[in-house]
Order: C-alpha cells, then structure tokens, then sequence
C-alpha cells in the first residue's frame, strides 16, 4: 500500500514509530528509541535528503512520547548532523553528506553480511604540519616538512571516528590544493595511484586503548575520558618507502571492524 504525500512531499508517517522502532534493547531511554527510529526511517529514505521532517506537535501525535522526549531525539539527530534546524521552518534532513569510495581502514560490518558501513568524511584541517612527531621518524628525515589532514568520519550516522594523515608536503604538497569535496569523496590510496602513480602495497598496524584526548572527545560527540581505540597505520610503498601516517581515533561501538593488509587490488587503481 503506498502512503499519500502531504506537503512535506514524503509519504505520510502514520505508521512511521510502528515500522522502524527498535524494540530489542531493553533499558533505552525513551528520547533514544524515537532516535534510533527516526535515524533508522532516515537512512533507509523514508525521509529523503533535503526533505522536511513532520513538527514537533505531529511526531508527539504518530507517537508514544511527549514533547520533551521529540525535542531531545531531534535535538540528538542535530548534534550529530543528521538533521539539520532552519529557523522558522522546521527539521530538514541533512543534504551534506558525502559517501566515501572504497573506505578501507574504516571498514565497519553491517547488518547484512559482506556488508560494510557507509563512512561520511568531513575535513577539519588541513596545514604544513612542523611539529615534531612520531610521522617525522617513521616518513623521513626530522627537517622533512609535513602537511596533516584531519577529518572525522561519520560511520553509517551511528558513531564518529577522528583520524589524522600525514605525509610528506614535498613529495605530495598536491593534498593540500585539492578540493574539500575530493578529499572527503575519495580514498587517499586512491589519489596516490591517480595523481602520483604510486600503490600502497603493505601497511602495519599498531593498537593502543587509552582515554582518548578531550579534544578527540569532543569532536566526535562522547563523553570526556572515553576509554577508545588509537590505531596507527603506516601506509608502504614497494619493500621500504613509507608513504604516509595515519592516526585513527575509534570510540566504544558494537560492530566488528574488518583490518587487512591486502591493499594491492584493483578497485584501489580506479
């Protein structure tokens, strides 16, 4: 049965908290559960990017909760960019978001199997990085120059993951001239073979869980001294070029995160 479209242009959500609440977590405050739903009708488009959510006053109607509990869901949703506020007009879901080609050291499983999660990149830096640091040891020689691109990573809109690369500006200055939708549409690897004609083909890994740093904390939304995951990643070149250091910042979540150190594939070489 298809739902007639109101003036919001989306189909009526009279059976909206009925299809996507979520029922299996016991002890969810109940701002979450309308959070969880109104996340999950988002993501699987019930709600277009760009489209207008129902007021405030519709969703305390279609649903169990008061006034209080939709103001903090939707409040939630905005905080993580979900959603987006527009002064005098309402709750619009957020049209910014841009999927990033074949992530690779971000691979979260979904709920389907062989399935990762979407990973939404956005850029939060960019400089010549001239401090010292743990890159300038393992990338070359300590009056090398850097630059460093940060960037949080929203995973399927259920948690964010900071991470931090650096490589040398001598060799690849051309990151930091790059547009920001480049840099958060596509895989790093990816503009190394482009643009440079260079193949990652070996990486290590090193796994630290530590408090993560109260700035990390509050760029990806947790509560100051979360105990998380720090994973440095040096990306190789042939037998012994290093090409660039990556720090990853990963908050406690419930997926399984798939590492591999097999990066020598075709689908990198596009």
């Amino acid at each position: 049965m298809e739902f007639p479209e109101n003036f919001w242009g989306n189909r009526l959500p009279n059976n909206f908290f009925e299809k996507y609440q979520i029922s299996s977590i016991k002890g969810l405050p109940k701002y979450a559960q309308l959070r969880e739903a109104l996340l999950a009708a988002i993501q699987d488009r019930y709600w277009k990017p760009g489209s207008k959510l129902p007021p405030e006053g519709q969703l305390v109607r279609e649903t169990p909760f008061s006034l209080g509990t939709v103001q903090k869901a939707l409040n939630s949703l905005v905080d993580e960019g979900v959603i987006v506020r527009r002064q005098g007009m309402g709750s619009f879901v957020a049209q910014d978001q841009r999927q990033m080609d074949l992530p690779w050291h971000l691979r979260f499983v979904g709920d389907k199997k062989e399935e990762y999660l979407p990973v939404f990149p956005k850029v939060v830096l960019r400089r010549n990085e001239i401090r010292p640091g743990p890159w300038a040891r393992l990338l070359g020689k300590p009056r090398d120059s850097f630059l460093q691109i940060d960037r949080v990573m929203n995973i399927g809109n259920e948690f964010l993951v900071y991470t931090k690369f650096f490589t040398s500006r001598k060799k690849f200055g051309g990151f930091l001239k790059k547009p920001v939708e480049e840099l958060e549409k596509t895989n790093f690897k990816t503009i190394l073979r482009r643009d440079y004609n260079l193949t990652i083909t070996r990486m290590t890994y090193n796994l630290r869980i530590i408090p993560l740093p109260p700035e990390i904390c509050r760029a990806i939304k947790v509560q100051e001294d979360t105990i998380g995951l720090v994973m440095e990643i040096l990306a190789i070149s042939g037998n012994k070029n290093p090409v660039y250091y990556q720090e990853l910042f990963l908050p406690p979540n419930n997926r399984k995160l798939h590492i591999s150190d097999l990066t020598n594939i075709p689908e990198y070489w596009i």
